[in-house]
């Protein structure tokens, strides 16, 4: 039962869905719904992609699960991701969004960016690093409107956890990535 409730979580409060629940709150707090929902495409459109090579990599059998648990597998797919965040804060960029959202792209690119570093030597957990983050940009951007996903970091720290993908080192290790990278833009 645990096994499968911490399954569930982490399939649920996985990096593509916490951040762009963060970004899709911030983009229509911030622009409004027109505004909003332009910036939304540009991240879903980036998010797809990055979803897409990671499918792309399982069905060629590079890659064991869609979370890359195999640290090996993790290089290819994070070169992309970075891709795709410098992709769209060049749609950010062009489409004049507001500052606020372009650092709090930024901010989870440079952490997603880092954990992806320090992953080439040592695994860090990149669904705590961006749970980190998104508790932390949330309350940065929000203040207690943030709270609900500084809630989710504990859940997220549990699942990793109780399934044994990571350790608590490398569960800390992300949060903490996540949550600094967080404080250096939007503090």
């Amino acid at each position: 039962m645990g096994n499968g409730l911490a399954r569930a979580a982490t399939d649920v409060l996985n990096p593509f869905t916490l951040f762009t629940a963060l970004y899709a709150a911030a983009a229509l707090s911030l622009s409004g719904l027109p505004g909003g929902l332009l910036y939304i495409a540009a991240e879903l459109l980036a998010a797809s992609a990055v979803a897409g090579c990671v499918l792309l990599l399982r069905r060629r059998g590079l890659a064991g699960d869609f979370w890359l648990s195999g640290r090996a597998e993790r290089p290819l797919p994070a070169a992309f991701l970075m891709g795709a965040f410098a992709a769209l804060l060049g749609a950010l960029a062009a489409l004049d969004a507001p500052e606020e959202l372009f650092l709090l792209t930024l901010s989870m690119g440079l952490a997603s960016a880092a954990v992806a570093l320090l992953t080439l030597r040592w695994k860090a957990s990149a669904h705590c690093a961006v749970a980190g983050h998104a508790a932390t940009a949330g309350l940065l951007v929000f203040g207690p409107w943030g709270l609900p996903f500084a809630a989710l970091l504990p859940a997220v720290l549990w699942a990793r956890l109780a399934l044994g993908a990571h350790t608590p080192a490398q569960a800390l290790a992300g949060t903490a990535v996540g949550a600094a990278s967080a404080l250096l833009l939007l503090a």
